[in-house]
């Protein structure tokens, strides 16, 4: 009997330790760079709206991740506002990243979609897709 109950206290306290995890505490101060999700337009709202305009995304507060609807693999990250997304852009590669608002699309690493062409990136109507979900969720 003995044998037996190591084993489950060990398993037990592991348990709780894994229900501690993620709790999400309390007097942090939240980040100044992105909206409050339902507030404008952040990851969530953004994210939503791309899925249904046939884009494949994981939306998250500050970020979505995915792909268009050309199969082109990217990340639109949010920030407080066009300024601080213009200044994150000057430091970028201007032809694997795109300002769409206060929102920087991030479309490096796609290969190229046949041999001996450049790699593939986000057309100029897909970033109109992403402006207008954008606008949308500033509206709402």
């Amino acid at each position: 009997m003995t044998k037996l109950t190591v084993p489950l206290l060990a398993l037990a306290a592991f348990a709780v330790i894994l229900s501690g995890c993620g709790g999400g505490g309390g007097g942090g101060s939240s980040s100044a760079t992105v909206p409050v999700a339902g507030k404008g337009a952040n990851g969530i709202s953004v994210g939503n709206c791309l899925n249904d305009a046939d884009f494949l995304v994981q939306p998250n507060e500050t970020s979505v991740d995915g792909q268009s609807p050309a199969g082109v693999s990217f990340t639109l990250t949010f920030y407080k506002d066009a300024a601080a997304a213009k200044a994150v852009i000057a430091k970028k590669n201007p032809k694997t990243t795109a300002l769409v608002e206060n929102g920087v699309v991030d479309f490096r690493g796609n290969v190229s979609p046949y041999k001996g062409a450049p790699p593939a990136k986000i057309s100029k109507v897909e970033l109109a897709a992403i402006k207008s979900c954008i606008n949308t969720a500033n509206k709402g």
